[in-house]
């Protein structure tokens, strides 16, 4: 078994992911319903990031873990990202949605209360809604190796579309909020095209902050903190997905074509923990 893992390590962890998180959706959310959501969805996040630890350990050993776990708190990046995270994701988010019809006319100003709870609803959509779960996995394991395979632009495409098929059995748990209506062929589509906008993007943030994985995780809490602002600033366009897409689309488009599609990418780098610590009997 290791030594298939050290083989084929990027199948690998894709096969863990979806295996551990697949198995949870559909054994404690459609076959068995448990009645509390933390309880039912918690553990099958966790698949991402126990796919990369696993195959982490089975290609590079302990050096390599502590190599993954430096990247996790990796936190002396630029200012500007910091900046990125906490302003620029959720202005964009606002800005997208103030220009649907109609929106700006339900504006209603969040109360003194609901500022001052923001910072720590932003640690719990961190912690349970899947940035801390997902990102040491999506960007911290399969990123540095698919944009190594192919290129940053195709890597992130590829990646985007992977993060979005992970997700389909959510579609099938009553409390998805997207599909509300049952299972959407557009609502997937918009989902897809969302997640390989921000795949773009979050492979822009990693490769200029040096491989940090905390910078993933804190870029994704504030995509998830946005969605719901701007439903709570906007109760008009509380349901427009579109808007935020289209928003990050454009965003995407403007990343690759400045960088030519390389997305911040310095090709002589490897993969980090691409290599066995240690040679394969």
């Amino acid at each position: 078994m290791i030594a298939l893992l050290r083989r084929q390590p990027l199948v690998s962890y894709f096969v863990i992911a979806f295996a551990w998180t697949w198995a949870f959706v559909i054994v404690f959310l459609i076959l068995f319903p448990l009645p509390d959501v933390i309880v039912r969805t918690t553990p099958g996040d966790f698949g991402p990031l126990i796919g990369a630890v696993v195959v982490t350990a089975a290609v590079a050993g302990r050096s390599g873990l502590r190599q993954f776990l430096k990247r996790m708190i990796q936190w002396r990046v630029g200012l500007i990202w910091y900046g990125f995270a906490f302003l620029g994701v959720p202005l964009l988010y606002i800005a997208s949605i103030a220009l649907v019809p109609g929106a700006l006319g339900s504006f209603k100003a969040p109360d003194v209360g609901a500022v001052l709870l923001y910072p720590v609803l932003y640690i719990v959509l961190m912690c349970l809604g899947g940035p801390l779960t997902e990102e040491p996995g999506w960007r911290g394991f399969a990123l540095p190796r698919l944009q190594q395979r192919w290129s940053p632009l195709v890597g992130s495409i590829i990646l985007g579309l992977l993060w979005a098929a992970w997700h389909l059995p959510n579609y099938f748990r009553p409390d998805w909020s997207t599909v509300n209506g049952g299972v959407s062929f557009s609502g997937i589509a918009v989902f897809a095209a969302a997640t390989v906008t921000f795949s773009v993007v979050l492979t822009w943030v990693y490769n200029h902050t040096g491989g940090s994985i905390l910078m993933a995780i804190l870029v994704h809490a504030s995509i998830n903190f946005s969605q719901g602002l701007t439903g709570d600033l906007f109760p008009a366009a509380k349901d427009n997905e579109v808007a935020p897409v289209i928003a990050f689309a454009v965003l995407a488009v403007i990343i690759a074509v400045t960088t030519r599609g390389r997305l911040g990418y310095r090709g002589s780098e490897p993969a980090p923990t691409a290599q066995p610590a240690y040679s394969v009997p």
